[in-house]
């Protein structure tokens, strides 16, 4: 079903307007029929309307919003353009609720302060899109770009830091198995985090864990961790305490 977010707080039986941008995404790229159903996703609550005169949406029903069974808080050290930004779509399908970029020892991207607000504008705008893509209903909150120690201030209840040279026996999973309503994993750049930069994130209560025994890209580890965390969460048990 496609989806579309706007800001105003919505009633049931009233037209809301969509913005040109939507609009134009709705009514003219996907040529949205009036027998279609959209969803409306507006302040966490999820409407359901049929397209009436362009840009009008008419909203018609509701739909129950389960809430997610854990909060999770990807730290990412910067990376490569295009492999960035597939990350933070693959991210937000795979569930993340906060992104904290950072920069470290082994990252080779560097941003002009002055081009940081445009950056932080397409990143936002590709999880919004992945956001409609994937009917996620809750946004992927950004924040600005961190270093190694401010990555203290985004701790969960479990907090992870991925080490390539971890034990392959110590595991993510195991930290995972009494699933925390939330959790903040910690990713490297290319180059991986040096053995400083674990010790400074262990003393601030970081676990070292490992994602196997396959050196994966930086990307990939994201996506890895990500997905043990959905997995996990979705077991019998862990679904029980949610």
């Amino acid at each position: 079903m496609k989806q579309v977010f706007v800001q105003e707080p919505l009633q049931l039986n009233t037209t809301v307007f969509l913005d040109d941008k939507q609009a134009h995404h709705l009514f003219d790229v996907l040529r949205t029929s009036s027998k279609e159903t959209v969803r409306v996703v507006s302040q966490g609550e999820v409407f359901l309307a049929r397209c009436e005169q362009k840009p009008e949406l008419y909203i018609f029903g509701r739909e129950e919003v389960r809430p997610r069974m854990v909060d999770v808080t990807l730290c990412a050290a910067l990376i490569k353009a295009d492999k960035w930004e597939w990350m933070l779509q693959k991210a937000a399908e795979l569930g993340v609720s906060r992104i904290v970029p950072f920069t470290c020892r082994n990252t080779v991207v560097s941003i002009e302060e002055k081009k940081m607000e445009k950056k932080m504008q397409r990143w936002q705008a590709i999880l919004e899109a992945a956001a409609k893509q994937c009917n996620r209903v809750d946004p992927v909150l950004l924040e600005p770009v961190q270093t190694i120690p401010s990555l203290k201030e985004f701790k969960s209840k479990c907090n992870l830091v991925c080490y390539s040279k971890e034990d392959g026996s110590n595991h993510i999973a195991n930290y995972l198995q009494m699933m925390p309503d939330s959790v903040t994993i910690a990713i490297g750049p290319e180059g991986g985090f040096t053995l400083q930069e674990v010790e400074a994130l262990e003393s601030e209560g970081f676990f070292p864990c490992s994602l196997g025994d396959l050196i994966l890209r930086a990307e990939t580890a994201a996506c890895y961790a990500l997905s043990v965390v959905e997995y996990q969460s979705h077991l019998p048990g862990n679904q029980e305490k949610s």
